[in-house]
């Protein structure tokens, strides 16, 4: 049955064909259908009669150029390389002045091994079209078979008729594809030289060129010795070069030996120490926001060097809990969070410079967002980093009056508070909320309201605003999770109506405020004295892993472990057991006492939810000592 389909539509094609052999189309319809069925002829493996098609259609429409690469296409695919010569030969005898069969001509005469013809038509074709397109029509011929003598002769040709960067950029790509990289380099290097705008276009032709390191020490070698007699030209793309090769000094060192010649691209300036940022070389991106920001004129831009260096600190900020195994306390928690930075590598001798320097540009900059952003981010690093609270302060109450947007604006207002708190100064805070809240900011200011109550041990007016909160806010809202854990949190520990228990709370609260305010020692403090006057309230075993994790903080890591031990028969149990696990571990550096601790989780707490993470840690733990 398919071999009958077959010979039908064989028998269908052949009629099609032989119509279309007599009867020429006689308008593009027709022309367009011929196409079609001989294309249709071609992909079936029948050249043979597409090409008649073709031909036929060719003598009707000899300007087609689409009929004539169709032609040359078939000639090629099917090694009809004489039939090709005889079709160019008419094409030429036909429109002599046609360039394109000059070349196409010698093509068929270089691959039906005729080499003498094929470089006799096209150095005819040189002599007689004496244009720059012809000699990029026949260098493509050329770099395709890879004829480097012609290439070499063309080139030299071409060159002394347009100019000496003539063909530069399509000679480097070739010789780049070749792997002969010094003839690329001098290639690119010419076209540079001659097109100074072109530099972005080289320089991802080098950066690909030095995915091969045979090819480094050439690039380097040349960009250097050109670089000494046109550093103008050459000294930010040898930076660029160094970049890549991760040589970052030397890519700052040059782009500053780029400058003192008279050289100063600001937008280049500021993507290297952007990227230097990126690339986690931050003491390097430091001093090129500095340079930059000393040297720029342009306020705008000097905005935006001055978010960079910000982002530059604060990528290098390590959270005091980030090696922690699991959340011991309301780590996530934002009525809980502790939103200082515990270690950093900054240099202080950077950020002392380099905040002196961001300070006294924020004044020569306009209002603007802009503006506003960076008074932010330098508020955030003195409250975060340096604990300058009254520095902090200042700078964010310029934020506020710099134009911020609706965003930003939120943003200040929560940091502002937050830096009231740290100064100890709650009336102040609760004030500077009230004249700042309104319909639009309400949903997210509430939580600071709540935060405020919590601290001044107003423990009703936390109550009620978030039942109020809660009456009004979705699972979806980003505090949602937050809210429902302190409100079960106020719960378990303010409802039973007695003195001591009621005391004992309230002396947790001044503990949180206290750590609010940087004065861990005296939090340590708070919380020991409800150990010590109120020992039998509800309060005292979160208390006590609330003192323990302050202590591990401050590096007092074996009164931290002795607390821990002593919370083995509470409902922290298991917590304090990983507690004591992770300081024999990370800081007495006993790895043994630290799994023994933490097989008690196994052994019996197997129904704690951190039971499988510690599994897996144990099991990384006698691995890494196997290794």
């Amino acid at each position: 049955m398919k071999n009958q389909i077959k010979i039908i539509l064989n028998i269908i094609l052949y009629i099609i064909f032989i119509q279309l052999s007599t009867v020429l189309p006689k308008n593009d319809r027709n022309l367009n259908a011929s196409i079609k069925t001989a294309e249709m002829l071609a992909k079936r493996g029948d050249s043979d009669n597409a090409i008649s098609i073709y031909l036929g259609l060719n003598k009707k429409y000899p300007n087609n150029i689409a009929i004539i690469r169709s032609l040359k296409t078939l000639y090629k695919k099917n090694n009809k390389y004489q039939e090709g010569i005889t079709f160019f030969q008419s094409q030429l005898k036909h429109e002599p002045k046609k360039a394109q069969s000059y070349i196409d001509l010698g093509e068929f005469y270089f691959l039906n091994d005729q080499i003498d013809e094929s470089k006799k038509i096209w150095n005819d074709g040189v002599k007689r079209f004496n244009s720059k397109s012809f000699y990029r029509n026949l260098f493509s011929i050329f770099s395709r078979y890879n004829l480097d003598k012609d290439i070499g002769k063309l080139l030299l040709s071409g060159r002394t008729k347009f100019g000496n960067s003539f063909l530069t950029y399509e000679a480097g790509s070739f010789y780049q594809s070749r792997q002969t990289y010094d003839k690329a380099m001098d290639e690119y290097i010419a076209h540079l030289l001659h097109n100074k705008n072109r530099e972005n276009l080289i320089q991802r032709r080098i950066s690909r060129m030095s995915d091969d390191d045979d090819a480094n020490n050439i690039i380097l070698s040349k960009l250097l010795l050109i670089s000494e007699k046109e550093p103008k030209i050459f000294l930010s793309l040898l930076a660029d070069f160094y970049f890549q090769q991760q040589n970052y000094k030397e890519a700052f060192d040059t782009y500053r030996s780029w400058h003192k010649i008279g050289k100063w691209d600001q937008r280049k300036w500021l993507s290297f120490a952007n990227n230097l940022r990126r690339e986690g070389q931050y003491l390097v991106a430091v001093d090129t926001y500095n340079y930059f920001l000393k040297n720029s004129k342009n306020s705008n831009n000097t905005g935006r060097a001055l978010l960079g260096l910000a982002k530059t600190f604060e990528d290098q900020v390590i959270p005091i809990n980030k090696n922690n195994l699991i959340p011991y306390f309301f780590d996530e928690n934002v009525f809980f969070k502790d939103s200082f930075t515990e270690t950093t590598s900054i240099s202080p001798v950077h950020l002392e410079n380099s905040l002196s320097i961001y300070d006294s540009l924020l004044f020569s900059l306009p209002r603007s967002p802009l503006l506003a952003e960076a008074y932010f981010r330098l508020g955030e690093i003195q409250y975060n980093i340096l604990q300058d609270f009254d520095g902090a302060q200042s700078l964010l109450k310029k934020a506020l009056e710099s134009n911020p947007n609706k965003n930003l604006e939120l943003k200040i207002i929560e940091k502002i508070i937050d830096v009231n708190i740290a100064q100890g100064k709650l009336i102040q805070a609760s004030e500077f909320l009230v004249r700042k809240i309104n319909p639009n900011n309400k949903s997210v200011l509430n939580k600071k309201k709540i935060l405020i109550s919590l601290l001044n041990a107003d423990i009703d007016s936390a109550k009620n605003i978030i039942q109020i909160e809660l009456k009004t806010i979705t699972p979806n809202d980003t505090y949602f999770n937050d809210l429902i854990e302190l409100n079960d949190f106020l719960k378990q520990y303010t409802e039973k109506n007695e003195p001591n228990q009621a005391t004992g709370f309230k002396h947790f609260l001044n503990a949180e405020f206290l750590i609010r305010q940087r004065k861990i020692t005296e939090a340590i403090s708070e919380l020991g004295h409800i150990l010590d006057k109120y020992p039998e309230t509800s309060i005292v075993p979160l208390s006590t892993l609330r003192q323990a994790l302050l202590l591990k903080k401050i590096q007092q890591y074996e009164t931290a472990l002795k607390l821990s031990l002593e919370l083995e028969n509470t409902w922290l149990a298991d917590k304090s057991i990983i507690l004591s696990g992770q300081i024999y571990e990370l800081h007495l550096k006993d790895k043994e006492k630290a799994i023994s601790r933490y097989m008690k989780i196994l052994n019996e707490h197997k129904t704690s939810i951190y039971a499988e993470p510690i599994r897996y840690h144990i099991r990384e733990i006698q691995t890494l000592t196997v290794k």
